[in-house]
């Protein structure tokens, strides 16, 4: 009897210290994959921003219908297409990052304008 609870606190203990390694292992596994995803969240903002910009650099009349700007616009889309296929990895962090992305978008869209209204009537002075 006393030989049994002896096998059964040990095999009790042993357990712990197993579960208590598993538990540790796996909250610095889940910390390194919820920083890589923030990572990338931040990489494909910081493209998706580029990519804004270059398509209003492309629109800019002194630019317009430039081949080298178009080719580095299809590329830079082709490249944002494909890095869009890794979408389960950022949304893990940030389920909203397309609405917060299209709210950049816009802010961007808004502050060219501004600066373009800005160059047009220092122009007219």
């Amino acid at each position: 009897m006393i030989e049994t609870i002896i096998i059964i606190s040990l095999a009790l203990l042993l357990s712990l210290i197993v579960n208590t390694i598993l538990f540790l292992y796996l909250r610095k596994v889940v910390v390194r994959i919820f920083i890589a995803s923030e990572q990338a969240a931040e990489m494909f903002s910081y493209l998706d921003a580029y990519k804004e910009h270059l398509i209003s650099v492309y629109e800019m009349p002194t630019f317009n219908g430039d081949e080298t700007l178009k080719s580095l616009l299809e590329h830079t889309r082709e490249m944002s297409e494909y890095l869009k296929r890794y979408d389960e990895v950022y949304s893990f962090t940030q389920p909203d990052l397309e609405e917060q992305l299209l709210e950049a978008t816009r802010e961007a869209e808004e502050e060219y304008d501004k600066d373009k209204e800005e160059t047009s009537s220092e122009e007219e002075e």
